[in-house]
């Protein structure tokens, strides 16, 4: 049975093992997954599969200070793709963010992942602008996306 959780500092090695998974030769250094899982500001939401990761959104608040979200991370388990977990967690982050008040969601994938930029459009999100040399490990361009709730 898949359930949605708020994940803390507890699962730093579960998290950081997902992000390798699903990104080989991009992921965090444990350094930064260690201090933004320790940061208030940060959220990390997961559906979990009895105790297995299986999809993650984590992001960072800047309310009070830019007055955004930013979606900081969506990643699926590949065994688990193709049944809207991506859109779900991006509904849930949308949901619990507009209860305090959050309008502005921003997040960007790379020019290659064309799944990615489909969730963030089936989600409601629209292409923002297109930031070239972005990402690393490849090179490659970012496609910014940003949702602003009335």
């Amino acid at each position: 049975m898949i359930r949605l959780k708020q994940l803390d500092s507890e699962y730093l090695e579960t998290v950081m093992a997902f992000d390798k998974l699903n990104f080989p030769t991009d992921f965090w250094k444990a350094a930064d997954w260690k201090d933004l899982m320790e940061d208030e500001r940060a959220l990390y939401y997961a559906f979990l599969d009895e105790e297995n990761l299986v999809a993650n959104a984590f992001i960072y608040n800047w309310k009070g200070e830019k007055d955004y979200i930013k979606i900081m991370n969506i990643s699926v388990h590949p065994k688990y793709r193709g049944h809207g977990l991506a859109c779900k967690l991006m509904n849930h982050v949308r949901d619990e963010m507009s209860v305090i008040g959050m309008k502005r969601f921003c997040g960007e994938t790379r020019s290659s992942n064309k799944a990615m930029q489909t969730v963030f459009e089936k989600c409601g999100y629209h292409l923002d602008r297109i930031e070239e040399k972005y990402f690393q490990n490849p090179d490659e361009s970012a496609y910014k996306y940003v949702l602003e709730l009335k």
